[in-house]
């Protein structure tokens, strides 16, 4: 194998990591803003409730319907929480999971 297929290679693995990497952490947020809008709502079956809510984010394209979701159940639920609260959380959840991945790993 000659060095530009080591590097070709060495590009390749970097790039899936990164996208694991990103997957995980938005797994870790998803799970993260679930158990809160669960808690805000007073869903007692969290499981069931973040089963719903990745669901919802592998319907189409992640994070909008994610957010979508948990929006609509928390005005369901007649909280006073508007979009921009839930942008923001998911925004500070999702530094918290890559910190909390960092530290993990």
């Amino acid at each position: 194998m000659g060095i530009i297929d080591e590097r070709e290679e060495a590009l390749e693995k970097e790039y899936i990591m990164k996208l694991e990497r990103t997957f995980h952490i938005r797994a870790r947020r998803d799970r993260m803003l679930a158990r809160w809008a669960a808690e805000l709502i007073g869903r007692n079956d969290f499981d069931v409730y973040f089963d719903e809510v990745i669901s919802a984010g592998l319907l189409e394209s992640g994070d909008e319907k994610v957010f979508k979701k948990v929006l609509s159940d928390l005005q369901y639920a007649d909280l006073a929480i508007n979009a921009q609260t839930v942008r923001e959380k998911m925004e500070q959840l999702l530094l918290e999971a890559a910190r909390s991945l960092d530290e993990a790993g």
